[in-house]
């Protein structure tokens, strides 16, 4: 049986104007199965959210798909119109978007904002619509919802207008749900509460789940797979225990060291950080895009684009994993210890 959903091959996502041509993903490749959960994370301005635009087919008007392609269920969805994206977008494909507020209509209920998403892909009328919006409050943990249907977005709570995002999101029983930073802005308990209904929800509908978030800690606890991305490109793709278990590359080894840790003693060290910024993209260096602000690159990072090696399904982007890292000055003699990882020194 075949468990595959969305399938992303090698694609570019580029802006463009009279003058000049900016490519912000570049040679992205990923899959998500049915049931699945993909995290994706990375540093602000790392192009996360500009691939999930790409596969909901809402990049902005300047922006397309210049390169590769995006199937879901074996059909190519990245060169369909519009019209044809709008049957799909809401229905098969849903996504939850970062701010809540800023997302839902402030002017009308959310009962009639997730009536509108049932009628527009559902054979329902009006008063059956309703129910389901009903039905779907309550499915998302909102007491009350026969009330709750008829009240304005700011007449909820952050986490109450989260939750019925999901409940919009989830109202056509949609295959793949996309989250993009859905726990922002939330205390810690309401997080915990929200990635809890998610994983309940996505147990019960078998949906494949994409999340794009910066929190490694949210990524420990429902991952099943991750991509890490940096400057538009993936630098590390693997399984959530491979990765906490030996990160690869320099980048992710990072994120992960800047994660603060409770000792019984405080040594006065100070918070580990990765030095300097993600370049930009109308300024992106030639060789590893990382280099820069990398602790162990050398000449052979700076001018040459790293290849992606793949070790039993832990891919990563980094010269370092290869012979020629070996060959070069200064490289290390044996071969079997340039491939042992080591934590970059924090």
């Amino acid at each position: 049986m075949d468990n595959g959903l969305l399938e992303v091959n090698n694609i570019q996502v580029s802006f463009e104007n009279k003058k000049s041509k900016l490519t912000i993903v570049d040679g992205l490749s990923f899959n998500v199965n049915k049931g699945e959960t993909l995290c994706v994370v990375g540093e602000s301005g790392c192009g996360k959210s500009l691939t999930s635009l790409s596969i909901m087919g809402l990049l902005p008007k300047t922006g397309k798909i210049s390169g590769g392609q995006i199937k879901f269920k074996n059909n190519i969805i990245s060169t369909k119109s519009e019209r044809e994206m709008s049957k799909i977008r809401g229905n098969q494909i849903s996504m939850i978007f970062q701010e809540p507020m800023t997302s839902l209509n402030p002017v009308l209920t959310i009962g009639k904002q997730i009536i509108e998403t049932v009628m527009l892909h559902e054979k329902l009328n009006k008063k059956e619509a309703r129910m389901r919006a009903i039905e779907m409050l309550r499915l998302v943990g909102i007491s009350s919802p026969e009330n709750r249907v008829d009240a304005y977005p700011h007449e909820l709570s952050g986490g109450m207008r989260q939750r019925v995002m999901i409940a919009i999101a989830l109202s056509c029983n949609p295959e793949l749900l996309i989250a993009d930073e859905p726990t922002t802005a939330l205390d810690v308990t309401i997080q915990a509460q929200i990635l809890e209904l998610m994983k309940e929800l996505q147990v019960k509908m078998d949906m494949g789940i994409i999340l794009i978030t910066h929190d490694l800690a949210v990524v420990s606890e429902v991952a099943d797979r991750i991509l890490v991305m940096y400057a538009g490109k993936m630098v590390e793709y693997t399984t959530r225990e491979k990765l906490f278990a030996n990160p690869l590359h320099p980048y992710t080894q990072g994120l992960l060291n800047c994660i603060p840790k409770l000792t019984d003693e405080d040594d006065g060290e100070d918070l580990y950080v990765i030095k300097g910024s993600v370049p930009s993209p109308d300024a992106m260096p030639a060789g590893c895009r990382f280099a820069d602000r990398c602790p162990i690159a050398r000449d052979l990072c700076v001018s040459n684009p790293p290849p992606i090696v793949n070790d039993d399904g832990h891919e990563v982007a980094c010269w370092r994993y290869t012979d020629k890292w070996d060959t070069e000055e200064g490289g290390l003699k044996n071969v079997s210890e340039s491939r042992r990882i080591e934590k970059v020194p924090s």
